[in-house]
């Protein structure tokens, strides 16, 4: 072997391991460069990561603050309804407002079937025939007010709107423009019909506020009540609103409380009443130290009794005393009217032929007879509210700018 081709194989051998060398060296560059890549590739998705749950423990404090406090709220001694208004409500104009309202009246009862639905219907048909513009307001999500009425109308396809007068979200023009009007019965009633989907929007209002989303929920109605549209526009405004309230102290019945300048307490001569009947009594004392000072009470009206003569039975005098006697330990004294009873359901279906009197073609002595009970409860009524607006021409303008800038009531609020 010559020294030539030994020379040559080893120049070959030399070619081949730069050859290989070569190879690797851009081998090893590659997975130097692919390391990089992908540990900045990981650190961006770490980066990310670690942001997002950053941002998830804020949400989570968050979450966790709101559910504190709502949890304080509804476990705190005091009943959350009555907390004082926040300090940017304004209280002077609420009272002024009320003070020159025309007449609100709630009828309510923390007891169901002490006959709330049927005083409210005929008062409303006594004072629409006496030729006043009545507005009726169902908050019942039973719906036996909105049922009551629109059977008498005929009027079997409506929409229940009662809930937007609580939920805060139209403008005051928006709603009473669908405002029920049950003209078959008369030309000056109407009436926001309820249903069951009006205690659904209970609680969700109630959540609202309770979650700090809408900071003042208790007086959505009171607002619109004291709006333009419903008060001093001469082709729209009412003369009189009757409140048929639920048996129960939620958002319903906290904003016709609210809204409210009178309230009437029907109830049954029995003990279970007798015992809601002073608890309604103590709520609504409360409402007026804290909620709705111009807030005044009627009366307590027995419902349901034998005879409306004012012939109790012996059990019925024994209740009437007992309330009496009771009552005395309000603030403010609350009549019982003994004098003004309603009689049981069935006499007024037996009257009337329905337990509306005052829509019946029936002119017997019965029926009479019913009509003149419930006139009698109206015009007491009458003589403790008022129908005139002191310095109308000033509420006007002031009703027209609070409308105008949509005070509490604003679209989506």
């Amino acid at each position: 072997m010559s020294f030539q081709y030994l020379w040559d194989n080893i120049s070959h051998a030399n070619e081949f391991m730069g050859a290989i060398v070569g190879v690797l060296t851009f081998a090893g560059s590659c997975f130097g460069f692919g390391c990089w890549i992908g540990n900045w590739g990981d650190k961006r998705k770490i980066g990310a990561l670690t942001h997002e749950n950053d941002k998830l423990k804020v949400e989570s404090s968050r979450l966790s603050a709101r559910l504190t406090a709502i949890d304080t709220r509804v476990n705190a001694n005091e009943d959350y309804w009555m907390r004082p208004p926040q300090p940017t409500f304004d209280a002077t104009l609420h009272r002024g407002q009320l003070s020159g309202s025309i007449p609100i009246i709630s009828i309510v009862n923390f007891k169901g079937g002490v006959g709330k639905t049927t005083i409210c219907a005929n008062l409303a048909a006594y004072f629409a025939r006496a030729g006043k513009r009545v507005l009726l307001i169902d908050f019942d999500y039973q719906g036996s007010l909105s049922d009551m009425m629109l059977s008498h109308a005929r009027i079997d396809r409506f929409s229940a709107t009662s809930q937007k007068l609580i939920e805060g979200r139209e403008t005051a023009s928006q709603l009473r423009s669908i405002a029920e009007r049950l003209s078959s019965l008369s030309s000056d009633l109407w009436l926001y019909p309820a249903f069951y989907g009006f205690n659904r929007s209970e609680v969700q209002v109630m959540l609202r506020w309770l979650t700090d989303e809408t900071p003042e929920v208790r007086y959505h109605l009171h607002d619109y009540l004291q709006s333009y549209p419903f008060q001093a526009d001469a082709s729209t405004a009412f003369d009189l609103v009757l409140i048929d309230c639920p048996p129960r102290l939620l958002t319903g019945s906290v904003n016709a409380l609210a809204a409210s300048t009178h309230v009437l307490v029907p109830t049954i001569l029995d003990g279970q009443s007798h015992v809601a009947t002073l608890n309604t009594l103590g709520a609504i004392q409360r409402f007026r130290q804290t909620i709705n000072r111009n807030l005044k009470t009627i009366g307590v009206v027995p419902s349901m009794v034998a005879d409306a003569s004012g012939d109790y039975n012996p059990r019925e005098r024994q209740f009437i005393e007992e309330l009496e006697r009771q009552i005395t330990t309000f603030h403010d004294p609350v009549p019982v009217l003994k004098d003004r009873a309603i009689v049981r359901k069935e006499q007024l279906a037996r009257a009337g032929g329905n337990e509306v009197v005052f829509f019946s073609s029936s002119n017997d002595q019965k029926t009479q007879d019913i009509r003149a009970m419930f006139s009698n409860l109206a015009r007491y009524i009458e003589q403790q509210i008022n129908w005139t607006h002191a310095g109308a021409a000033a509420r006007i303008i002031d009703l027209r700018g609070a409308y105008d800038n949509d005070r509490r009531v604003a679209a989506g609020s």
